[in-house]
């Protein structure tokens, strides 16, 4: 499975901040039948890209950060396939961290992309009701995981926004099946 997101945040208080970053993580793992299910093994999970820069201005004067000025990178969590019907449906997160890195004491949760199936509610927000485009349901046919082929590729836009906060990302996850192990 490779994910890919694109995205940008804004901050209009006190200090004013704006930042734009692009990560990309490739996981791999296998899927064991078991009965009429499946029990799913973690092989590996690679942020195998990540860009950030943030400006800054505020009290303590304007900042300029690159990807290597932040604390804090993404991570990505696969937390299961679950079979329901005729369908497999994936949950994962990919965990956010505060921004502006610049200024911490305004910094918010950067929210990063969920599957539907997630059920984290970082802060108490639902993920969901904030998707402008798209589907974050990641679903797949349980006949194709069987066959074992194909591929599927899942797009979608989500932003939140209050007085003084934005927060907007593009995802694009695409779930490679190959042959289940027996």
């Amino acid at each position: 499975m490779t994910i890919m997101v694109k995205g940008e945040y804004g901050l209009e208080g006190r200090s004013r901040a704006t930042g734009r970053y692009a990560m990309s993580f490739l996981w791999s793992g296998q899927i064991e039948t078991d009965e009429d299910d499946y029990l799913l093994r973690h092989d590996r999970c690679d942020l195998i890209k990540w860009e950030a820069e943030e400006q800054s201005n505020g009290p303590g004067g304007a900042r300029i950060l690159s990807t290597g000025d932040f604390e804090e990178q993404p991570e990505l969590l696969v937390r299961y396939f679950l079979k329901t019907g005729d369908v497999v449906r994936v949950n994962f997160v990919i965990r956010g961290f505060a921004v502006p890195q610049s200024v911490p004491l305004e910094a918010f949760y950067l929210h990063l992309p969920a599957s539907e199936e997630n059920n984290d509610r970082e802060f108490g927000m639902n993920y969901r009701p904030f998707i402008t485009s798209g589907s974050n349901s990641i679903v797949l046919e349980d006949a194709d995981i069987r066959k074992g082929g194909g591929e599927k590729t899942f797009h979608w836009t989500w932003r939140y926004r209050t007085v003084v906060q934005t927060n907007r990302h593009e995802a694009e996850v695409k779930v490679v099946i190959s042959a289940p192990q027996k």
